[in-house]
C-alpha cells in the first residue's frame, strides 16, 4: 500500500490543489504468490471531507487505510475546503472533483474508468458533495455513499450568527448555494439535479445513506431520503445509533465499504511489500 500526497494545477480552480491518495500496490502470501494482479485497474472511491476539514481527515480519524488495503481499493481524498463541492463563482469545485480530479487520477494511477468501478462518498458537507458529483456526472459514478448528509439548503439562516459559525451565516449559504430566492432550479439545487437524471432516463447511481439518531441533521436526511424515494431513486437507508462525530463515521464507513461491490481479500498469512 502507498499513501501519496499530490498537488497539481487545477484549471477549474485556477490554482494549485492538494489531494491524498491510498493506492494498493500488491499483496503476497508467505510463499511469494501474488494475490493481486498488477494489470487489473483498481476500483476507486473518491471520498470527501466535511466542513472545516481537509484531505487528511479520513486518514487520521478512521481506519480507511486498513480497510482499503483489505479490499484492494484505491481511495482519493481531495481538499474541498468549505465549498460544499459546488460550483461557486470562479471556484468550480463541482467540476474539479467530478471531472478534473477523476481524469487526473486515472492518468496518474492504475484506476478503472468503468462507471461500475467508480464510487463517490463523503460525510456531512462531503456527503452532499457526493450527491452533487453523482447527479452531475451520472456516467462517471455508479455508487454513492452519504454519511450524515448536510442537505441544508432548505433552511437558510436569517442573520449572520456568530463569527465562528459558518452554518449560522446567511452570507455563507449564499456563497455556496446562491441566493435563496434563486436556489430552486439552479445548478446548486440537489433536488433538481436528481430529477434531471431521472427525467433523462440515465442510469441511476446506487445510494447508501446513513445518519445518526442523535445527529442534528437527522430530519433533513429523512426529508432528502423521502424525496429520492418519491422520485423513484432506490436508497439503502440506515438510521444508526450515534451523533455527528467520528465514532459514527468510522463505523458507518465500514458499512459503506461492505456495501460497495469490492472484493475483500483474506487477511491470514498475508504481508505487504
Amino acid at each position: 500500500m502507498a499513501i501519496v500526497k499530490a498537488n497539481f494545477f487545477s484549471e477549474s480552480l485556477k490554482r494549485m490543489v492538494n489531494f491524498m491518495a491510498v493506492i494498493p500496490i500488491d499483496k503476497r502470501e508467505m510463499d511469494g504468490e501474488c494475490l493481486r494482479s498488477k494489470e487489473k485497474p483498481l476500483k476507486t472511491l473518491y471520498l470527501f471531507h466535511g466542513l472545516y476539514g481537509g484531505e487528511y481527515d479520513w486518514l487520521t480519524s478512521t481506519r480507511i487505510f486498513k480497510w482499503a488495503k483489505d479490499r484492494n481499493l484505491a481511495v482519493i481524498l481531495p481538499a474541498g475546503e468549505n465549498s460544499f463541492y459546488n460550483d461557486i463563482q470562479y471556484n468550480h469545485y463541482g467540476r474539479f472533483v467530478g471531472e478534473e480530479l477523476v481524469n487526473f487520477t486515472r492518468t496518474m494511477f492504475r484506476l478503472s474508468d468503468k462507471r461500475e468501478d467508480t464510487f463517490v462518498g463523503g460525510l456531512s458537507m462531503g456527503a452532499l458533495g457526493a450527491f452533487y458529483s453523482a447527479f452531475r456526472y451520472p456516467d462517471t459514478f455508479g455508487y454513492v455513499g452519504a454519511l450524515s448528509t448536510a442537505a441544508l439548503a432548505d433552511n437558510y439562516p436569517q442573520g449572520e450568527g456568530t463569527p465562528a459559525g459558518l452554518l449560522e451565516r446567511r452570507s455563507f449559504f449564499e456563497a455556496v448555494f446562491g441566493k435563496e430566492e434563486e436556489l430552486n432550479g439552479s445548478p446548486a439545487d440537489y433536488h433538481k439535479l436528481a430529477m434531471d437524471v431521472v427525467k433523462a432516463r440515465k442510469l441511476l447511481p446506487k445510494i447508501f445513506m446513513a445518519i445518526g439518531k442523535d445527529d442534528p441533521l437527522l430530519e433533513c436526511n429523512r426529508a432528502y431520503h423521502e424525496f429520492l424515494v418519491q422520485a423513484g431513486i432506490s436508497v439503502d437507508y440506515l438510521e444508526d445509533e450515534g451523533a455527528h462525530d467520528w465514532a459514527f463515521w468510522d463505523r458507518n464507513l465500514y458499512r459503506l465499504l461492505e456495501w460497495l461491490p469490492v472484493e475483500r481479500y483474506p487477511e491470514k498469512k498475508i504481508y505487504d511489500f
